[in-house]
Formats: structure tokens, C-alpha cells, sequence
């Protein structure tokens, strides 16, 4: 039946694919060829040419991905800047109004045929195809069939009941990946504003108050005047709460005199980390903007000094704190210079970029380019590991869902604590005073 029905379809096919065959683009692999000539990315020596040579062409469900063996005297930067060209170039309707031997299986012999392939080129024309690009010895690039969703619903996103936090939706199989703290315990993330950082940090927060309410510690440093983390700073998880440079040195200098009180412990008991004492506490240690505790953007001594003692602070967390149940994770907007500690970067294994403006910054966050040509899509990402790196659509929370998870663990302080809150850390907790009962807000 199947060769009937093929039987059938491949006469309206035929005619489709001699007129595409005549213009000259049947196929991606044809016009990959020609628009690697055309953007000059072929190499001339003397009489001959030397152009990227396809070792593999390989098809999924998703579409099509095409390994290559690139000319000496080009590199994968080279291929990266011209990236917009390719995809550009392979969603120009020659190249989108291809018909395959998958698409004659889906028409129906017992219905009329044109208006099937009328249809179908409908829906092709409509169909956008996104490129990835990758190297590791041969460049790789995967063509995608249809574009990425631009909205992830955090609410529709399944959860951990461990550790994991969602870092969102891949291409292939549309599936949700999952970033565990327990095997990568530090992270950077970084992005130009506007971009998803910020509702980053507080799904990562809020998930981690739903799944593990009774384990979970917060540091929660808000160098944006409060901005982010207010909402956040009256439950009963958060240990240390900070807006301002200073408050941000006392908040992290308890966290490594807690983290060194803990060591000696674990060494007494002759445990060597949290899974061996069993001990169930996972501290998170979260910095939004650390570029404000660059000390090369201090104005005077003191400041300067401030500054570099945070980050001292803010290195041996990344150092010691894994196997005493520390996690850091640093944020910027600003990636630029040595704006995140080197030593906190080197033992972040885990990074995560939004687009931000230049190949300058993606390097910064990555170590390398890519973060620049991110599409200017809100929660866009690329999500990158010591062995992995792709393209994520970060789940969207609202504002509602963090209310609703927050709001259970408000720790409401007596007035006189309240008014002494400046002064005394008996709470453990610095930065300004709590508001009243009844006037705690939340991210408005």
C-alpha cells in the first residue's frame, strides 16, 4: 500500500522538484557549499581552491546535521562570524520550499493531492530554520527544521524533588535539561540586561524554596540596590541578606567563618564532605552584579581594599565550599575585564550566558564566542560544561508563582528586633531594617 501510495504522490513531487532542481537549490548541502563560497570563507593558494569538505551528513527528526573538515588557513571563528549569513541564506524560499520523501509519506492518496502540497508548502513557507554551529575537530553544524519556542512556561516545566534546578528547553526532543548543584556545585551567569538573567536567578531561587524548604540556606547579595532579592530577604532561609559593598563583606566573611567552622567539624568527626557526614544543608550563596565588587572600578584606597576582600571571600567559597555544601553562583550584567574573580570562574563549571553585546563579553562569561549572536530573544541562552555546551529557552516565572512560594516562609520580626536589626546580627542577617507587618512587598 505504501508504494501505491508514494505511487500516487511522487507525480505532484516530481513536477515541484524539477522546478527547484532549476533553480538551483534542492537541497541545504548545495547551498551550504555556495554560501561558504560566496561569504569568502573558501582559501585560495595559487591556482587552486580549497573549500570545507563534508565528512558527514547525518538526519534526525529535528533535521539535518552536517559535519565538516575545514581548509587550512580558516577557523572556526571564521565560520562563527558568518553564522547570520548561513541562516539567513538557508531561509531564503528557494531553499524553504523543498519537498522530501518524509513529506510524500504524509499525503493522503485517497484525498486530492494539490491542495495537500499547496498545504504543505504553506506551512514550509512559514517555517523558519535555525543553525548551530559548533567545533571539535570538525565543524558541526545543525540545521533545524522549525525555530526554537521563544516562551518556556515555568509552571508547565517538571521539577526535581533533589537538587536540580530547570535551565531550560533544548531543541532536540524539545526537552527540559536539568542543572544539578550536586554534581556542578558553582555557577556563572551573565547577560545584558533585559535578557533573562534576572528571571534566572529567581526561578532558581524559587525552585529551590519548593523542593527543599527545610535544607536549603541563602547568602543572598543584591548589589542593584535591592532590586531582585527583596522579596526574599524576610524568610526564615536566609541566612545573610546584603545591598550595599559593605554589607556584602560582613555577609560573606560569616559565610566563610561558617564554612571553616564546618570543616573543622567534618575533620573531627573524620568525614571528608556533606555526603559522608550526611549532612543535608546546602547553603547557596548568590551575588547579583558582582562587577560591582571589582576593585579596579573603586574610587578610593579604603573602598579598593573592601572590595578585594570580598572577592578573596567570594574565592574561597568557590575553593573550599563544594564539599561542605556551599554553592555559589555569581551574576552579571556587565561582562567585562575580570569583573567575576578568576578563581571563582575556574571552579564554576557551569556557565550561563544570555545575548549580550559583543564577542568581548561572551568570552568573559564562556571563555568564548557565541553569546553576541544569540537571536534578541528574552530568556535565550547558551548553557555550557565542562563537556557540553547548547542553546536553551529558559523558563518564564511570574511574579504570582513567587509570591506564592515565598510567601509560606516570612519570618515576621518583633518591633524592637526590627529596630535593632541594623545593629545587632543575632538573625545572622545584615542590610536594613524589615518592614512592618503587613507591608513586606514583593518584586514590584
Amino acid at each position: 500500500m505504501l508504494l501505491e501510495i508514494l505511487s500516487s504522490a511522487v507525480f505532484g513531487g516530481v513536477a515541484l522538484y524539477a522546478h527547484l532542481q532549476k533553480s538551483g537549490a534542492t537541497n541545504d548541502s548545495e547551498k551550504l557549499n555556495k554560501i561558504f563560497s560566496l561569504t569568502g570563507l573558501n582559501v585560495r593558494d595559487k591556482d587552486k581552491t580549497y573549500t570545507a569538505q563534508l565528512v558527514k551528513k547525518v538526519n534526525h527528526g529535528w533535521g539535518t546535521e552536517y559535519r565538516y573538515r575545514i581548509p587550512l588557513g580558516r577557523s572556526f571563528e571564521d565560520y562563527h562570524a558568518k553564522l547570520p549569513h548561513i541562516q539567513d541564506g538557508l531561509n531564503n524560499r528557494s531553499t524553504t520550499l523543498q519537498i522530501s520523501l518524509a513529506d510524500l509519506k504524509t499525503l493522503n492518496r485517497m484525498q486530492p493531492l494539490f491542495p495537500q502540497i499547496k498545504d504543505l508548502l504553506t506551512k514550509k513557507k512559514a517555517a523558519k530554520k535555525e543553525v548551530e554551529m559548533s567545533f571539535d575537530g570538525l565543524l558541526k553544524l545543525k540545521v533545524y527544521n522549525t525555530p526554537m519556542p521563544t516562551l518556556v512556561s515555568y509552571e508547565a516545566t517538571p521539577l526535581s524533588d533533589g537538587w536540580s534546578v530547570p535551565v531550560g528547553q533544548i531543541r532536540e526532543g524539545n526537552a527540559i535539561i536539568q542543572h544539578d548543584f550536586e554534581q556542578i556545585p558553582h555557577m556563572v551567569v551573565g547577560g545584558a540586561t533585559r535578557y533573562g538573567k534576572s528571571n534566572y536567578l529567581n526561578m532558581l531561587i524559587a525552585t529551590l524554596l519548593s523542593q527543599q524548604p527545610e535544607h536549603v540556606r541563602f547568602t543572598l547579595i543584591d548589589l542593584k540596590g535591592g532590586v531582585e532579592f527583596a522579596g526574599y530577604r524576610h524568610i526564615k532561609q536566609v541566612a545573610h541578606y546584603a545591598e550595599e559593598p559593605e554589607e556584602a563583606e560582613e555577609a560573606l566573611l560569616n559565610v566563610v567563618e561558617e564554612m571553616r567552622a564546618k570543616q573543622q567539624a567534618f575533620k573531627q568527626r573524620g568525614v571528608k564532605n556533606v555526603q559522608e557526614a550526611k549532612d543535608p544543608i546546602r547553603h547557596f550563596v548568590i551575588v547579583d552584579e558582582v562587577g560591582e565588587l571589582n576593585p579596579d572600578e573603586a574610587v578610593t584606597k579604603e573602598e579598593r581594599q573592601l572590595k578585594e576582600r570580598c572577592q578573596t571571600y567570594m574565592s574561597q567559597i568557590a575553593r573550599l565550599g563544594a564539599g561542605l555544601g556551599y554553592r555559589q553562583i555569581l551574576a552579571t550584567q556587565y561582562p567585562t575585564g575580570d569583573v567575576i574573580p578568576r578563581q571563582c570562574k575556574q571552579n564554576s563549571d557551569a556557565k550561563l550566558c544570555f545575548r549580550v553585546q559583543t564577542a568581548t563579553a561572551s568570552r568573559v562569561v564562556l571563555d568564548e564566542t557565541g553569546a553576541e549572536t544569540l537571536p534578541e530573544i528574552r530568556g535565550r541562552a547558551i548553557y555550557q560544561t565542562a563537556d557540553k555546551r547548547q542553546i536553551v529557552q529558559t523558563p518564564l516565572i511570574d511574579t504570582q508563582t513567587i509570591r506564592h512560594v515565598v510567601q509560606p516562609h516570612i519570618v515576621i520580626k518583633p518591633r524592637k528586633e526590627q529596630n535593632d536589626a541594623g545593629n545587632n546580627q543575632q538573625s545572622g542577617t545584615t542590610g536594613a531594617n524589615p518592614p512592618e507587618s503587613g507591608q513586606i512587598r514583593f518584586f514590584e
